[in-house]
């Protein structure tokens, strides 16, 4: 892989990758854990939907906006309901902070280009500087700085940038993220889980990466 060194467990990356459920860019709830029992068998999801709650309210919009939305609700077999909360939630959970949180986007290629420049010691030395920003965007989006209100933001990032699997057992998180954007966004994203998960929060910590892919472990 363009002269990367990857690990060597990828044969259980890749089987963990397509076991059990289809990989999705995005959920489709509005937040929810892919759940498994002790002995790694399915179970229900965990899933906070709003069909059968909340106050009823109208709201008018344009035909044509109205036309989009049920459109990719039907591609995405969900409600045209539950996709008006799911954007509404993120809006909340996510947009509405994002410049306070002092949140910009970046293209990818631009962001590639720039760490493909970067010795492993300096994405190490980024990688605490990312975490410091992270506290600090924890603090402003959820009002504290915990073990759960990080993997709650990360859930959201990952619902709405990039093509991942959050999944959750009796015993440990699993976390895979899809980015396509090389072997050093990979070491930078491990730098980053490394540095919250077992310095941090003093959690168990593993990891399998390739020059796309990341695999996260943590102890719930």
């Amino acid at each position: 892989m363009s002269g990367y060194p990857i690990d060597d467990d990828d044969d259980e990356m890749d089987n963990y990758y397509k076991s059990d459920y289809d990989f999705t860019s995005t959920s489709t709830s509005n937040f929810r854990f892919n759940k498994y029992s002790a002995d790694n068998q399915k179970s229900s999801y965990e899933d906070v939907d709003s069909e059968n709650f909340g106050t009823p309210i109208t709201v008018t919009m344009p035909t044509k906006n109205i036309d989009k939305l049920q459109y990719e609700s039907e591609t995405k077999q969900m409600s045209f309901n539950t996709k008006i909360n799911q954007i509404i939630k993120n809006h909340l959970d996510w947009y509405s902070n994002a410049p306070l949180a002092r949140m910009s986007y970046i293209p990818k290629s631009i962001v590639a280009k720039a760490i493909d420049q970067l010795t492993e010691q300096q994405l190490s030395e980024f990688a605490q500087s990312v975490v410091n920003d992270l506290e600090e965007t924890s603090l402003l989006l959820r009002g504290e700085f915990s073990f759960s209100s990080f993997l709650d933001i990360l859930n959201t990032w990952l619902e709405l940038q990039t093509p991942s699997r959050f999944d959750e057992t009796g015993h440990e998180y699993k976390i895979i993220i899809r980015h396509d954007t090389g072997y050093k966004y990979s070491f930078l994203l491990k730098e980053v889980f490394r540095l919250v998960m077992k310095e941090r929060f003093h959690k168990s910590f593993h990891h399998n990466m390739t020059e796309n892919l990341i695999l996260i472990r943590s102890a719930r």
